[in-house]
């Protein structure tokens, strides 16, 4: 196994610049969001919201409840008074987002909407048809008819930014320096001291190592082996299919199998964290369903496990997992109970109109809601000492990476913290979780999608950056120890490697590339050798940087563990990104490798059946058929260029979907995923109402997921070879590793091939591999 590379500990100056730029790029981003809000509030057209996702019109209230914290929970729907479908459209909230609530107005030309008229608060849960908002204090009174409109979320950036002033305290001399027990974690990720592996004796009883799952293969074995190892940090690098959650569970309970030192019987505590909440119910369904089995009974018994924050989609056999149903439910919460029935009695008379029966009115109104207020200070008191009590009771504490910083874990430090999903977060929220644990356990995917930036410099600043940038690197040459290669590389070539990233955007600070560019091991190998100063700590150049990125750049690939043996595509699915993105190792297992949709216990056996379910990669070729995109109007220039559209490639989509679904692929097995939202909407409008559980959305909204067959529209189609979203790489690694027996693909091979070398290349290996067909026969 590779070793770590030598690294240079950062002077206080390199230390300051490093936090000093973490908290510009924030400042940024968060500008950037705020700005998206004040055009929200302005004179904008709510349709064309609404078609971005930022809004949901035509609401109306369900129910109104009391919830954790004595916040007041308001449940909004589609009424069939208003609505043909109560379904919700598409749209962008998620759960933590803050949104108001406020009164729909019919739009009336030349008038402006009171801006300062509704109710703030954060979405608490999302289902298909309904959305619940924990509104903020205050008194909550609410018109018949409504809109949720999305804001800028200042929280998120208020708890990133305490983060890093508090780090900035820990690891620059001051005057109050705060103490810290995980030292030797911290100045493992800032470089100041490589980590560490200890030779522990892995058998708990002296014997074999005893696994508790049966179905490990070597790689998984080995990174579990790794990260228990590991004395302050590890990192697992799971590529698509290769059960990194599943990887991720044994080393939980392998670590709760151990006591959480040399001075202690008990077993750790575990604080486990994701950037999103789906990715978290995933883990948290894993833990509780093995909680049940006896060989795991006795490491989790009943109240170990915790779920802090508001889950997207709980099961009713998780719900006693989450914080809320044990504040609310458990033995403590009884008097908690009473508090709360009373306040919601109080909303009920509040919430009657004028005229009903019991309605409330004058000042006996005012005096309701000073109870109310009343109420709710008695509430949160009492919830304190139970929270506080459960909180204490749990092993294994799972929060999204900004929950972890909630106020329910002040004080509170872990022996060992894991964030999942590592690459898709920003490196500054990863150390909410961080600095209340001894030791790190990150587990990702670099090659697949990074987290959303919203404030990407503009090209022409990307360019200069990476001008000086590698000008200071031929200064540079030969500064560092360890890799003599470094010094040997010809400044001619690193020229042109400097210049053939300026094309298309800088390299990105982990040595793989950034948008547009593409991963060809040997650009990629000139670019590492030409960066001697790779192995010391620096600002990173864009917020897509994530930790993983740069701790992989600062210690090489001995800091992480990779998984080799995939178990969800068929092997000539997994062959490109394999080829690609992952040094050819990543192997199909034999279960899987040959796996077709004809192997589907519903699948038909026509001779028809067998031309449309037999083959593992179908390309339908758009070249020289015309089929050009469109985009959409758009009347917001900061919220994008527009979204395309492509009608014809839609119509193919749409054939072949129905196709699928006529030879006994079940419509909730088939994914649609397209990189343009107006492609998105054009699509469920041809095909929602005929199959409401068939997935139709965006490469982001299916990361972490996979469906039996999954038909990719690459929608671009144009004179000029523009590509747009496709010429990032790991959105379309994404996209094409998510089936399991068939990859359809939809496309102009000619516009796309044109996009880059990556793109000319997966366009060629389809012509090669693929069942390839005529678009032009479809329509």
């Amino acid at each position: 196994m590779a070793a770590l590379l030598e690294t240079r500990p950062p002077t206080e100056g390199e230390l300051d610049a490093f936090l000093s730029r973490h908290e510009e790029l924030l400042a940024s981003e968060r500008e950037e969001e705020e700005e998206q809000t004040r055009l929200i509030n302005s004179n904008c057209s709510p349709k064309l919201l609404e078609s971005k996702g930022l809004a949901l019109g035509s609401l109306g209230v369900a129910s109104i409840s009391v919830g954790l914290g004595g916040k007041t929970l308001v449940e909004l729907c589609r009424p069939i008074a208003y609505n043909v479908d109560t379904e919700l459209p598409p749209h962008t909230f998620r759960n933590g987002d803050p949104a108001r609530i406020e009164e729909l107005v019919p739009e009336k030309k030349g008038k402006k909407k009171d801006e300062g008229a509704g109710v703030d608060g954060v979405v608490y849960r999302v289902g298909r048809d309904k959305i619940v908002v924990a509104a903020s204090e205050g008194d909550v009174e609410l018109p018949e008819r409504l809109r949720l409109v999305k804001l800028a979320n200042s929280a998120t950036y208020d708890r990133m930014r305490r983060t890093l002033e508090h780090l900035r305290r820990l690891v620059l001399p001051g005057d109050a320096t705060p103490n810290a027990t995980n030292w030797p974690m911290i100045n493992a990720l800032l470089g100041v001291s490589p980590p560490t592996w200890s030779r522990i004796p892995l058998p708990l009883d002296g014997g074999e190592m005893r696994w508790f799952s049966s179905r490990l293969n070597d790689s998984q074995k080995e990174a579990i082996d790794f990260c228990l190892r590991a004395d302050t940090l590890a990192c697992i690098h799971g590529p698509p299919g290769t059960g990194k959650t599943h990887t991720l569970i044994e080393v939980i309970f392998q670590l709760l199998a151990r006591p959480a030192g040399p001075e202690t019987n008990q077993p750790p505590r575990i604080l486990v964290t994701t950037p999103s909440n789906l990715a978290l119910d995933n883990l948290l369904l894993r833990l509780h369903t093995l909680a049940q089995t006896p060989e795991y009974a006795g490491l989790l018994p009943p109240g170990s496990i915790l779920r802090l924050g508001h889950p997207t989609r709980v099961h009713r056999d998780l719900v006693r997992e989450t914080l809320d149903w044990r504040a609310a439910n458990g033995d403590d919460g009884a008097l908690v109970r009473d508090v709360g029935r009373e306040i919601e009695g109080h909303l009920s008379d509040l919430g009657k109109k004028r005229g009903d029966k019991g309605a409330v009115k004058g000042r006996e109104r005012g005096k309701k809601w000073q109870d109310v207020r009343e109420l709710r200070k008695e509430y949160r008191q009492r919830e304190a000492r139970v929270v506080t009590n459960t909180v204490r009771a749990a092993r294994v504490v799972l929060a999204t990476c900004h929950t972890a910083g909630a106020r329910q874990l002040n004080n509170m430090q872990f022996d060992v913290a894991i964030v999942d999903e590592a690459t898709q977060a920003v490196e500054a929220v990863c150390w909410v979780p961080i600095l209340k644990a001894k030791k790190l356990i990150l587990a990702g995917d670099p090659q697949q999608l990074p987290p959303t930036i919203l404030s990407k410099d503009k090209k022409g600043k990307r360019n200069e950056k990476g001008k000086e940038k590698g000008k200071e690197q031929e200064k540079t040459k030969g500064r560092g120890k360890g890799d003599t290669n470094a010094s040997k590389v010809g400044t001619k070539e690193a020229e042109v490697a400097s210049e053939a990233k300026d094309e298309d955007g800088p390299e990105s600070d982990n040595g793989s590339l950034g948008d547009g560019d593409e991963p060809v091991a040997e650009t990629s190998k000139k670019l590492a050798a030409t960066t001697v100063d790779a192995k010391s700590l620096r600002p990173p150049r864009t917020l897509e940087t994530t930790l993983f990125d740069r701790l992989e750049r600062l210690y090489g690939p001995g800091i992480k563990r990779v998984l080799k043996v995939q178990y969800r595509m068929n092997e000539r699915i997994a062959a490109f990104p394999s080829a690609e993105l992952y040094g050819g190792e990543l192997v199909s297992d034999p279960s899987v490798a040959h796996r077709t949709l004809l192997d589907l216990p519903t699948a038909a056996t026509s001779e028809d059946a067998r031309d449309v379910l037999e083959h593992p990669v179908v390309f339908f070729d758009t070249d020289g058929c015309e089929f050009y995109e469109r985009a959409e109007a758009d009347g917001i220039k900061s919220l994008g260029e527009g979204s395309k559209a492509n009608e014809n490639e839609a119509a193919i989509v749409a054939s072949w979907a129905r196709r699928l679904v006529s030879h006994g692929v079940p419509p909730a097995e088939v994914g649609i995923v397209v990189p343009y939202q107006a492609q998105v909407a054009l699509l469920a409008s041809m095909l929602r109402d005929e199959f409401p559980e068939m997935t139709i959305g965006t490469v982001d909204g299916l990361q972490g997921q996979e469906r039996d067959a999954v038909i990719l529209s690459l929608v671009r189609s144009n004179a000029t070879g523009e590509v747009g979203f496709l010429g990032e790489y790991r959105r379309l690694n994404v996209a094409m590793t998510r089936p399991r027996m068939q990859l359809c693909v939809v496309g102009d091979s000619n516009t796309v091939a044109k996009g880059s070398a990556y793109l000319k290349k997966w366009m060629a290996w389809l012509e090669e591999n693929a069942d390839v067909r005529y678009a032009g026969d479809e329509v």
